[in-house]
């Protein structure tokens, strides 16, 4: 079971904080692109345990699919006609730096860029939601039984390439 203070002390986002009571989800909470005219609803447990998390889980896939069904109906409403755009193939980032988050499936992706302002970036650093959502394993682990270990571990949502970085 995972506390909302330890949620919040790891940083740990998406399915696993939702099921915590941590009601964050940037497509309401700091929308971009579409997402402000979308009707994201949030889906919320507070045990915090495996079974928690689980039910966040599919509750969100039915949540991602009515979003996607009011993008589909949006895009039928649409005048006919060409949509493509023509995009250069090069394209410069001015100098400076910037950062920006998105919620993915698994919780919030972090993008730090820092640019000099040539064709490539001088730096971009990604923060995924897997490397913050594994680390709080050292609290919940200890004392249980390794058969607990495969619902313990498949409700933690993590992708294994994206917690290296």
């Amino acid at each position: 079971m995972l506390t909302r203070e330890q949620i919040l002390q790891y940083g740990v986002s998406g399915p696993i904080a939702r099921a915590s009571g941590v009601d964050i989800d940037l497509r309401r909470d700091d929308p971009y692109l579409a997402y402000g005219e979308l009707p994201v609803k949030v889906v919320t447990r507070s045990a915090g345990d495996c079974h928690a998390r689980f039910e966040v889980l599919l509750d969100q896939l039915k949540v991602s699919l009515d979003l996607a069904e009011v993008c589909v109906e949006r895009l039928r409403s649409l005048p006919p006609g060409p949509i493509n755009q023509r995009l250069p193939k090069v394209l410069k980032v001015p100098e400076g730096h910037t950062y920006a988050w998105t919620e993915n499936p698994l919780g919030i992706n972090g993008y730090y860029l820092v640019s000099k302002g040539d064709k490539t970036p001088w730096r971009l650093k990604l923060r995924s939601a897997s490397y913050s959502n594994i680390q709080v394993l050292r609290e919940i682990l200890p004392g249980h039984l390794v058969a607990d270990m495969v619902a313990i571990l498949g409700s933690m949502f993590f992708v294994v390439g994206d917690i290296d970085k």
